[in-house]
């Protein structure tokens, strides 16, 4: 099967590295990361000689929970000597005029206009859940913070100022045996250039970024996990990521994520290419970082669904919420715990859906 998307036709790009202009599927499911000023709105990267972004992120359930390398936002912490105690319970990782976000939904935008919302990063979670056992459980000194490096490449957040909205997300395999083997063929997604700026006596900030894919061939593959040592199951691939695409998702050509995007060489002269990615499908399932897929079945999320008497109309990531939904929307409608392979659109309650669900077990 091909992959979600290659080089346009005509372009004459390589597949190791081609512009994305998927306006409605990875653009949506695959988010730049940044640090905001909260002063000028502008990005802040200290030591980038700019104001460029730290690095990309992307959405795992319709519910807003995302997944990215650890080091995304430790290597900024550390430049900018932020004392910080991340955990799964972290509301905000940053300064007091700093936060971690994306540009959610960024599209396609020609002219002055606004193109996507900035939304803010919180509930930061880092494996694994005893978080007594992982460096970064307290809070450290500047002198400190700078000995630290992740003992898992694997970091997760929620975005907040969803609301209602419900975010396009790529299916995840996560526990559930080996998909890829050396020889296979992946891709990496990401945004290995953001920048902004503000005009001169212009209202509104200007980000400029790229989106691009990479495709390679997996030359190895490492399945030990040692967390004590730092040594993490991972996918060795035969081209460069550039540094903006860490923590982007890395694809089997089933369109399915299997890895994050963690570091590349710096590759001189003669010497080859390659690049490594943490390898998702041989860690256990935690929900405190993988939110509520289900990890059975790719592409599938548990919830609470709404439902007529034939297919799910609507799902929810909380009871309450279904419920409230069901009472708004008139008699007929039952709420139950469901997995099911949810899309986005809204459908009238009393239309008949193809939509598959199945009561979570």
């Amino acid at each position: 099967m091909p992959f979600p998307i290659g080089p346009a036709a005509g372009s004459k790009e390589p597949e190791s590295n081609f512009s994305i202009q998927d306006s409605l599927g990875l653009r949506c499911a695959v988010t730049p990361v940044f640090a905001i000023d909260l002063q000028d709105g502008t990005l802040r990267a200290p030591g980038h000689g700019g104001r460029h972004g730290l690095g990309t992120s992307f959405y795992v359930t319709p519910f807003g929970h995302q997944l990215s390398a650890m080091h995304v936002i430790t290597d900024y912490l550390n430049e900018a000597e932020v004392i910080i105690s991340p955990g799964s319970i972290t509301d905000r990782i940053g300064q007091a005029d700093t936060v971690i976000a994306i540009l959610h939904d960024p599209g396609l935008c020609y002219g002055a206009r606004p193109a996507g919302d900035i939304l803010r990063a919180v509930n930061f979670a880092i494996f694994p859940v005893d978080q007594s056992k992982h460096p970064l459980a307290m809070t450290f000194t500047r002198s400190q913070l700078k000995n630290i490096e992740p003992s898992l490449d694997l970091a997760s957040w929620r975005i907040h100022g969803l609301s209602d909205r419900k975010a396009v997300y790529l299916p995840l395999r996560v526990g559930c045996g080996a998909s890829v083997k050396n020889g296979d063929r992946v891709m990496a997604v990401g945004y290995p250039k953001i920048t902004s700026w503000r005009r001169p006596a212009a209202e509104m900030v200007t980000f400029q970024e790229e989106m691009r894919g990479s495709i390679g061939q997996v030359i190895e593959v490492k399945d030990k996990w040692d967390q004590e040592n730092k040594i993490w199951p991972t996918l060795t691939v035969d081209v460069q990521w550039a540094s903006g695409m860490s923590g982007g998702p890395v694809l089997n050509e089933n369109g399915e994520v299997v890895g994050i995007v963690s570091r590349g060489a710096d590759c001189h002269g003669d010497s080859p290419a390659w690049s490594s990615a943490l390898w998702l499908e041989q860690l256990p399932f935690q929900s405190d970082i993988f939110g509520r897929i289900d990890p059975r079945f790719p592409g599938w999320v548990c919830g609470w669904g709404v439902c007529n008497p034939s297919s799910l109309i609507e799902l929810f990531e909380t009871r309450e919420a279904a419920e409230a939904f069901a009472q708004r929307h008139g008699a007929g409608l039952t709420v139950a715990q469901v997995s099911t392979p949810y899309r986005t659109q809204f459908r009238n309650p009393s239309a008949p859906d193809d939509r598959r669900a199945r009561p979570r077990s």
